[in-house]
């Protein structure tokens, strides 16, 4: 057992290092050494050269860390396989195959239908499942599909392959439907282009097995098959990985679905991760034991302390959880047969060692190891003792950075030579990777079209306060919001005269559309000077007024960054207010910040991309032009006025 103390290198500019991908880079080189290096493992009773296959890394979050992992490991050029328990019910190819082979045994089941048009196979959108819904809402799916056959081309050839399938399947083996399936689909080849294809073509070949199985048992049928698969799921038995796959990639998988496999070696990573103790730092705490306990809150001092009950949960909560790290822990470091690499990465790994190595005792007092705050001390506790079978190491990590070739020195070649040049293809759109697929206008606040970044630090939402009654005052952001809310739903043509603002806030507080502390600090005042505004007055004369407006559409994504015309994005919003005049559209955005006629030009600016997204999305929404964006500061009663078409 070998325990390596990464030291996390300092920064270079000031900018943090990504410590998980540091210690995914260490991991990987170490794999590469030791294949490099010679390895042999035990197999059959002899002994045979290391490969892929019998390298594990396993993670506590498997989730969370899986793709930097197997990045690291593409660095170094060693393929991987990310693996869960339950990965081949759950995996892609074999979902997919078993939604086909239960719609065809009957075509009439929703989901596994939608599963199936949805999938790689059929390409279906989910606009165009809504457009095949929009056929008939009230039937079963497939009445919808062979409706929309008629004029989308798409369902019909579906429906076609669909009927072909269901009149094979009554002499062909279930084997032999997947074979067809796979030929008339070409599916491995598709598998063959997609992460991990080794992996998944392995997972059809199983599926393939399972088939050929069921037959030699001698069943027949494609509903009894699926009744077959569906108790071995339920059981959890899965397919062995097979020794081809195995022996093709570093398998990746989290510490809990790793239970009951071992493997030759393996690299358990990630151990100076912090405990998650979220749990017990909840405001109320509840144990099925010791029943429920909260924090004391003094609204007169305003301060909030724990109780006796709190602190007993709480104590009780972490104990447990700690409990269940430790046989986590235990699970984790007996899955090798032969090597067991463990790291864990901090930020001064010699301070770290001199504050385990005060006081520590063989065996280790249950006290400290209460007090560390990852397994990963526990482990170097463990390697710090005199007499511990555990070889302590130190490293500090880098990124692997590929070395720059060298240029050539110019020779002339003898007549009739040519100089063999190494095939060189760099991927035209790799600015498209660093992409978001998905934004949000109220996200542009601060942006700069100019370079794509944003200029301000994005803004933390403020913790909600307890309501401890209608004594507690709201703050001013909460001030603020309560006037945005009435604005959404308040009668505008009761907005003229203070009586009429006042009738309407206690109507919105009678429906439950305002708490009551809500309308009380819902300022009538700058209601009225709203609507008495020019802006104000337009939208009580306008022809037509929207209010909240939402919106979720595919945009150009070089409206918003500097990149080629092509690629698209989701932009989504909620427009405050949105009216018409004549054939043009002005957008309104309220805001609640504090402005002075000094500071109405510098937040203008950092408010005006956001005032373009929704100019952009409603002009193609509605079709109409936007021909103005107003920001209404309402607590300051200011306005300004931008042209939505400048950038």
């Amino acid at each position: 057992v070998t325990f390596t103390l990464l030291s996390r290198p300092e920064a270079e500019d000031d900018e943090r290092p990504d410590t998980m991908a540091l210690e995914a880079a260490y991991v990987a080189g170490q794999i590469r050494s030791l294949l490099d290096s010679g390895l042999t493992v035990a197999d059959q009773g002899g002994r045979r050269p290391a490969e892929y296959g019998d390298f594990a890394i396993l993670l506590r979050s498997h989730k969370s860390a899986a793709e930097r992992y197997r990045a690291a490991l593409a660095a170094e050029g060693i393929p991987s396989v990310s693996q869960q328990g339950g990965g081949f019910f759950r995996s892609l190819e074999v979902t997919v195959m078993l939604s086909l082979l239960a719609v065809i045994d009957n075509p009439r089941q929703d989901v596994a239908l939608i599963a199936a048009l949805r999938s790689p196979l059929y390409g279906f959108t989910p606009d165009d499942l809504a457009a095949v819904r929009e056929k008939d809402k009230d039937a079963d799916f497939y009445t919808a599909l062979t409706l929309a056959a008629a004029d989308m081309p798409r369902c019909a050839a579906f429906l076609s392959e669909l009927e072909g399938y269901r009149s094979l399947a009554a002499d062909l083996s279930v084997e032999e439907l997947i074979g067809r399936i796979c030929d008339v689909r070409d599916l491995y080849a598709l598998l063959s282009a997609m992460p991990d294809g080794d992996a998944r073509r392995e997972n059809l070949r199983s599926l393939t097995d399972y088939a050929r199985q069921f037959e030699a048992d001698g069943y027949r049928g494609v509903f009894r098959f699926l009744s077959w698969m569906r108790r071995l799921e339920q059981r959890g038995e899965e397919p062995r990985t097979g020794s081809m796959e195995r022996r093709q990639a570093v398998q990746i998988i989290s510490i809990h679905h790793a239970k009951g496999l071992e493997y030759p070696v393996v690299f358990l990573a990630g151990t100076g991760r912090r405990f998650n103790k979220s749990d017990t730092k909840k405001a109320v705490l509840i144990h099925p034991g010791l029943g429920v306990g909260g924090k004391v809150t003094d609204a007169g001092r305003g301060i909030r302390y724990p109780s006796l009950a709190w602190r007993a949960i709480a104590a009780r909560l972490e104990q447990e959880s700690l409990s269940e790290e430790m046989r986590v822990l235990y699970v984790a470091v007996t899955r090798a047969k032969e090597r067991l690499y463990i790291s864990g990465i901090w930020p001064d790994g010699d301070k770290l060692t001199a504050s385990l190595g005060e006081g520590l005792t063989s065996p280790i007092a249950p006290e400290l190891l209460r007090a560390d705050p990852c397994s990963g001390c526990w482990l170097l506790r463990t390697a710090l003792l005199p007499d511990s079978p555990v070889i302590l190491e130190r490293a500090v990590p880098r990124l692997r950075e590929a070395p720059l070739p060298a240029p050539a020195a110019e020779e002339e070649l003898p007549r009739g030579e040519a100089a063999e040049t190494p095939p060189e293809w760099e991927y035209p759109a790799s600015w498209a990777a660093d992409l978001p697929s998905k934004l949000t206008a109220s996200a542009l606040e601060g942006w700069d079209d100019a370079d794509g970044e944003l200029l301000l630090p994005a803004r933390r939402a403020s913790p909600r306060r307890p309501m401890l009654g209608q004594d507690a005052p709201l703050t001013a952001a909460e001030r603020g919001t309560a006037v945005h809310t009435a604005l959404q739903y308040i009668d505008y043509g009761q907005c003229t005269q203070m009586q009429g603002i006042r009738s309407e806030l206690a109507r919105l507080s009678a429906e439950g559309r305002l708490s009551d502390a809500q309308a009380s600090a819902a300022d009538p005042e700058i209601i009225l000077a709203f609507f008495r505004s020019h802006v104000g007055q337009r939208i009580l004369a306008a022809e037509q007024v929207w209010r909240e407006l939402r919106f979720s559409l595919l945009v150009g994504a070089e409206e918003f960054f500097p990149v080629p015309a092509g690629e698209q994005i989701l932009l989504q919003g909620v427009v405050d207010c949105c009216f018409r005049e004549g054939d043009a559209l002005t957008v309104v955005d309220y805001k609640t910040d504090y402005v002075t006629p000094e500071t109405l030009d510098q937040k203008a600016r950092e408010y005006a991309p956001q005032v373009r997204a929704y100019a952009l999305a409603l002009g193609r929404i509605l079709g109409l032009e936007v021909k103005e964006g107003v920001l209404y500061f309402l607590r300051a009663g200011l306005d300004v006025h931008l042209d939505p078409r400048e950038k």
